[in-house]
């Protein structure tokens, strides 16, 4: 996010993001937020979180659900706990997390039963609080570094590990068994995922000008931050390959994507990236499933990472997302 929230003021005011322009300012953002927490008005902040979100680009319905989000905490904290403004102790999102878990949504007494809200929806706001903080830190009223976040498992993603090493060598058999240039494509694609940590958008907007050198320029996506990575040996002796292949296929001057289907000669789609991992998976026999394979490779990429890089900050830097301890379906 920190290369989202930097990108120049006067942009997003020339792309009409702001509907109210006195967002954009820092200094006028801050007072607001000052004053609202010292008023506990609840509108105000969810008028300032959603002109934050509506100015990265969400959409209606993300905005719609993270802002409920801020409005429950906002009441557990200053209703239910007697707090005042931004004063959160250590495990504060934990207990709210949990009071959701059990409970439900928080609200005054007398008002109709509550009933805990579905494993669906707590991941959800529990992703809208982590933006709130985000929103908070942009308003220049940065949340205490003692608040701790609730660690989630989604059952059917915890049942699913990385990819593994043997795992891996049988996809690359599998993609060995196509003829060229679908071969290098595929090895390509394996290594881009599962040893790079690119997401499938991520590899769809590749252009060959992202590529010098062993190092890989990954273009920002809706929500995630634009980065510059070093691939690892395999990984560039695979993309290199792809890229050799690919410069006699006969494609026009002016296409300049990083991956192209070998038959339609046109740029690869995310759900044609999905279709080809989907169908590796079945073939080496280690899975089925378009998002669960995926999802899989991704998690490879990450524990090699971690163990390549050592630190959290370079991990992080390195799959583009602020916690690389969270769950694989929240990279």
């Amino acid at each position: 996010m920190r290369a989202i929230l930097a990108e120049p003021e006067v942009l997003l005011k020339q792309l009409g993001l702001f509907e109210d322009y006195g967002w954009i300012d820092p200094e006028e953002r801050r007072i607001r937020v000052a004053d609202a927490l010292e008023q506990g008005d609840v509108e105000a902040l969810l008028a300032g979180f959603d002109a934050f979100l509506r100015g990265l680009g969400h959409p209606k319905e993300s905005r719609e659900v993270w802002g409920r989000a801020l409005g429950d905490f906002l009441t557990w904290a200053w209703l239910w706990q007697g707090r005042a403004g931004l004063d959160l102790h250590t495990g504060d999102v934990e207990a709210w997390y949990a009071s959701l878990a059990s409970h439900g949504r928080h609200r005054l007494e007398g008002h109709a039963p509550r009933s805990p809200l579905a494993a669906g929806s707590l991941r959800s706001w529990l992703h809208g609080l982590r933006r709130a903080a985000e929103f908070f830190a942009w308003a220049n009223h940065p949340w205490p570094d003692t608040v701790r976040w609730p660690v989630v498992h989604k059952d059917r993603a915890a049942q699913q590990p990385p990819v593994t090493h043997a795992e891996f060598a049988a996809l690359l058999r599998a993609a060995e068994a196509y003829r060229e240039p679908e071969r290098e494509l595929l090895r390509a694609l394996l290594y881009l995922a599962g040893d790079a940590g690119l997401r499938q958008t991520e590899m769809a907007l590749g252009r060959l000008g992202d590529y010098a050198d062993g190092r890989l320029g990954i273009r920002r996506t809706p929500y995630y931050v634009q980065r510059r990575i070093e691939l690892t040996p395999s990984a560039r002796e695979a993309l290199e390959a792809w890229l050799e292949r690919r410069a006699r296929l006969g494609l026009g001057a002016d296409e300049d994507a990083l991956l192209v289907s070998p038959k339609r000669r046109v740029p690869l789609r995310q759900d044609a990236i999905a279709r080809r991992f989907a169908r590796l998976f079945e073939d080496a026999g280690v899975g089925k499933g378009r998002r669960l394979a995926s999802q899989r490779l991704r998690s490879r990429a990450r524990e090699l990472a971690w163990q390549r890089l050592g630190k959290r900050e370079l991990v992080a830097e390195f799959l583009g997302v602020e916690h690389p301890e969270g769950p694989v379906w929240t990279l």
